[in-house]
Formats: C-alpha cells, sequence, structure tokens
C-alpha cells in the first residue's frame, strides 16, 4: 500500500516537472524567437488618413484606425480584458471607498513622456480637467458627468470623485476606442501640438506624419516596460479603396490591413499565406432620423420606416453577412426578451404610412463611396415598396457628420460605434439635454431610464433597465439598426504577437515579424 503512494508521488512530480520544464522551454524559445527577429517595421495598411490627436479639438471618438495608432503613441490608466479584470498600465491599482464616491488610483513610478517630461499625477489631473470643464466644451463630457474631479493626492497617486457610486466606473477609464482615457503630454498640449505631433509615455512615438500619404511611429528607446517593444517602427499608410488595401497586403507592401468588405474577408480566410482576426463588438450601423423634421415628427412615419427596413436584406447584399443582426446595441452577449424589435412586415409599414394625408418624399444621406451608394439604392427600393420616395445624396464623410450634428437632415447613415459599456453613449445620444442627442429624441421615460442605468449598481437590475431603453428606442424609432458591429483585420503570417482586438481596436505594442 505504501510503495503504491510511492509510486503515484512519484508518478505526480515527474509529470509535473516535465510539464514545467516543457513549458519553461517554450517561453525561452518564444522569447529567442522573437529576439531573434526584432528591429523590423511594421506596415499596416489603415481605411483612412487620421484626423488628429487633440481631444478637445475631436469628438473624443476616433475612427478606428486613428485609435489603433493614437494606441501605439499614448497610454491608458488601465486595460481590461475579456472577463473584467484590469490590466495594469499607467495606473498600478484602483481601489474605491466605502461609499463607492471615491476610487484611489495608485501610478506607476519612473515614467517619461515622449518629450522627456515626468509622468505623474499632475499629468493626469491636468488631462482629465480639461475634459471635465464644461467650458471646453468637450463632447463626450455627458457621459463622464458622474466624475466630479480628478484630483491629485500625492505626486503618484490622483482621486476619482463621484457624484453617487458609479457601476461602470472601471469600464469607463479603460476604453481604449477614442482618446479620453489615453494620457497626452500636459506639455504638448499646453504649447498646442499635441494634435498633429501627439506626444504620450507609449511604446513608440511620432517621427513623420506626411498627410494622405504616411504616418510612422518609432520605436521609444525609453519605454517604462523593459525589452519592449520589439519592432523598430510601423507604418500606417492610408489605403481607403479596399481592393487597393487587400491588393497591397496580397502583394506584400502591407503587412496587415482593416478590411470591413465580406467578400474580402471570406476571401482571405481562403488564402493559407493570410490570418484573420476578428472582435465580436457591440454597438450598430444605423439610420439616424431627425424626429424634429417633418414628416419624422410623426412616431407613425418612423415606426413605418423601421417596418420597411429589411435588416437581413442589409447584412446580406451591403456587408455579404460580414456583420451580425442585432435588435439592440448591446453586443451578441446580451439577451433582452421581449426587446421590441421592429420586424420587417410590409403590411405593417404600408398601414402606418398609410395615415399620412399626402405621399411622402425623404432626403437620406449617406458617404459618397460604394457601400454608401449601394445602401441609398438599396433604402430607395425597400422605401418604394411602402409609397416613400427615398431621395439619396452622397457626400464625403465630413459633410455628413457636420449636417447630422447641425441637425440639418431627415435621415442620414450613422454608427453606433463599439466601446467598453453602451451605457455612457446612449446616454449621449438619447437624453433630452445632452448636446450629443443628434436624432433631437425627447421622451422624459427615456430620461428617467438613462438616469437609473447610470445610478444602478446591481448588474442584474441595471441590465434590466438597459433591456427598458433597447424596448423603448424600437417603440419610438429615433434610429433604425442596419446591422451590428463585428470588426477584422487580416495580416500575413509572418506577424506575430498580436493578440488582443477589443471593441474593434487591435493593439500592436507587442507585435514581431518573423
Amino acid at each position: 500500500m505504501q510503495g503504491s503512494r510511492y509510486e503515484k508521488r512519484k508518478e505526480f512530480w515527474t509529470l509535473f516537472i516535465t510539464v514545467l520544464i516543457s513549458a519553461l522551454l517554450v517561453l525561452l524559445n518564444t522569447n529567442l524567437v522573437k529576439a531573434a527577429n526584432r528591429g523590423k517595421t511594421l506596415r499596416f495598411g489603415a481605411e483612412n488618413e487620421f484626423a488628429g490627436f487633440e481631444v478637445l479639438k475631436s469628438t473624443g471618438r476616433l475612427a478606428i484606425n486613428g485609435s489603433i495608432a493614437a494606441n501605439t503613441i499614448m497610454e491608458t490608466l488601465f486595460r481590461m480584458d475579456a472577463k473584467g479584470n484590469l490590466i495594469p498600465v499607467l495606473g498600478l491599482s484602483a481601489t474605491s471607498s466605502s461609499d463607492g464616491k471615491l476610487w484611489t488610483v495608485k501610478l506607476r513610478k519612473g515614467v517619461t513622456f515622449h518629450d522627456g517630461s515626468p509622468f505623474n499625477a499632475d499629468a493626469v489631473v491636468h488631462h482629465w480637467g480639461r475634459i471635465l470643464n464644461p467650458e471646453n466644451k468637450y463632447r463626450g463630457r455627458a457621459a463622464l458627468a458622474v466624475i466630479v474631479s480628478v484630483d491629485k493626492i500625492n505626486d503618484y497617486t490622483v482621486g476619482f470623485r463621484l457624484k453617487h457610486p458609479w457601476l461602470l466606473f472601471l469600464r469607463s477609464i479603460t476604453d481604449t476606442r477614442g482618446l479620453g482615457n489615453l494620457i497626452p503630454s500636459p506639455q504638448a498640449v499646453e504649447q498646442g501640438t499635441q494634435n498633429r505631433q501627439p506626444i504620450g509615455t507609449g511604446p513608440f512615438m511620432l517621427k513623420e506624419w506626411k498627410s494622405g500619404d504616411r504616418f510612422i511611429v518609432v520605436k521609444n528607446p525609453n519605454y517604462w516596460q523593459k525589452n519592449q517593444p520589439y519592432l523598430d517602427a510601423i507604418v500606417f499608410r492610408p489605403l481607403p479603396d479596399h481592393q487597393t488595401r487587400y491588393a497591397s497586403l496580397q502583394s506584400g507592401q502591407v503587412d496587415i490591413i482593416w478590411m470591413d468588405r465580406g467578400n474580402l474577408i471570406k476571401k482571405a480566410r481562403k488564402d493559407a499565406s493570410l490570418n484573420v482576426m476578428f472582435s465580436e463588438d457591440n454597438g450598430a450601423e444605423i439610420f439616424i432620423l431627425n424626429t424634429v423634421k417633418p414628416p419624422l415628427d410623426d412616431v407613425n412615419v418612423r415606426r413605418a420606416l423601421a417596418h420597411a427596413n429589411n435588416q437581413a436584406l442589409q447584412v446580406k447584399m451591403v456587408y455579404q453577412d460580414s456583420i451580425p443582426i442585432v435588435h439592440h446595441p448591446f453586443g451578441k452577449k446580451w439577451q433582452c426578451p421581449d426587446d421590441g424589435y421592429r420586424e420587417y412586415n410590409l403590411t405593417k409599414a404600408k398601414q402606418l404610412i398609410g395615415k399620412q394625408s399626402s405621399p411622402l418624399a425623404l432626403e437620406y444621406l449617406h458617404s459618397n463611396s460604394k457601400r454608401g451608394r449601394d445602401i441609398g439604392e438599396l433604402t430607395q427600393q425597400l422605401l418604394k415598396d411602402i409609397g416613400v420616395d427615398v431621395v439619396p445624396v452622397g457626400l464625403n464623410f465630413g459633410p455628413v457628420v457636420k449636417k447630422v450634428i447641425s441637425g440639418n437632415y431627415q435621415v442620414s447613415t450613422w454608427r453606433m460605434s463599439s466601446r467598453a459599456d453602451q451605457g455612457n453613449a446612449l446616454f449621449v445620444a438619447f437624453h433630452s439635454k445632452s448636446r450629443g442627442n443628434f436624432s433631437h429624441y425627447q421622451n422624459p421615460e427615456m430620461d428617467k431610464l438613462l438616469m437609473a442605468q447610470r445610478v444602478e449598481t446591481d448588474p442584474a437590475k441595471r441590465k434590466r433597465i438597459m433591456c427598458a431603453i433597447a424596448r423603448l428606442i424600437n417603440q419610438d424609432v429615433p434610429i433604425i439598426y442596419r446591422g451590428g458591429m463585428r470588426s477584422h483585420v487580416i495580416l500575413r503570417k509572418e506577424v506575430h504577437g498580436i493578440t488582443e482586438m477589443t471593441n474593434g481596436i487591435v493593439q500592436l505594442r507587442n507585435a514581431w515579424i518573423k
């Protein structure tokens, strides 16, 4: 009996040591491979030109490719993994007071910005003070209204003071999708150079930006994380035409590309020389409706348009099934029973539109691209089936945004960007007092729900509130869903170390090329 137990213990320790040695060898081999392949340049085929990196000169939500570039230069206090665990970056820890109204954040010491100035509590307070100051009119401030102030406790500790306990606090400060959480150099901000010459603490620093041609970042020799990054440089090349971008990847002119064209994503999956990465995101591709412009000030007209919209056909014809069908903007993991979604139903649409005393005509804005034109033509045909005359108007991206923000539109393509949580975005988009309520939608019940989701600290109760918000959106139709969000990048198989892609943002800091 004793011999049997001895043999079992011997087998256990033999197996344990074997596994441990194997793991160490794999780790050692991986590090040796990375070391052998240091000093190379990664070439990224971007979807568009970057707009700039000064938070007060943007909406705070960059286009996705701009966010990817920004994350190589600037850093957040924390990131968050898929399980909701904090990943320390410039912050080391975040602890809450007993009443949930003060979060104390310990900061990393020994970090400098690319311009040599120190990263410390003053830098964090400087950045957050600017975006919270109402006089600066930061468009994303409504989403952060729970934060009263960010105060210096000592040189490497700051305190986030809240109006009330906030379930979304950690998710809100870990979002990497925009500029709000990326800490810039106070010196560059005060000198007015941050927009075109961004300076942060990140693994790469800007070397050259030639608009329309290239955006080059090079290795930060003083990066706080030892032995990183592995690359010497990343060159972002704006390639707006998706066919050209894909051809550049195939020919080896670029190593990785952003892609949202279903036919090319499917093609890449069949190419043995390529890998496809994707993130299943929340958010949605939508039509935004101006609810104060006739005839869209009539809720029955908006409901008719929703029933006439064939989302499944939009996803199939325009996106080639590369994005999901959605009933709300909360992502695939959320289930909302009785979400009130208005399914494609021409009979209901005709009944609702039949109440109008005269034929309806709508001006519909879309981007002046092939996809924009495809959406315009399909929408024109779908609404023709219920007797609505649609006039598609194709414009460049900037003029479309300007018209929507100014309220000079009836219907336009729009997007609810993916993010850590949609609660803040919904507050900005649909609260009657929000500057970001571009549909001009007003409903006191919606205002109550939006406030309730903000103050609720029980996750299960908050989810029920969020589902009630989704039902009310589908009831009142300030927006119509065209599809969900799923982000893709395609990379050559020589590219390694890119393992993290969240809310459409692929992190390039650990990349290396074999």
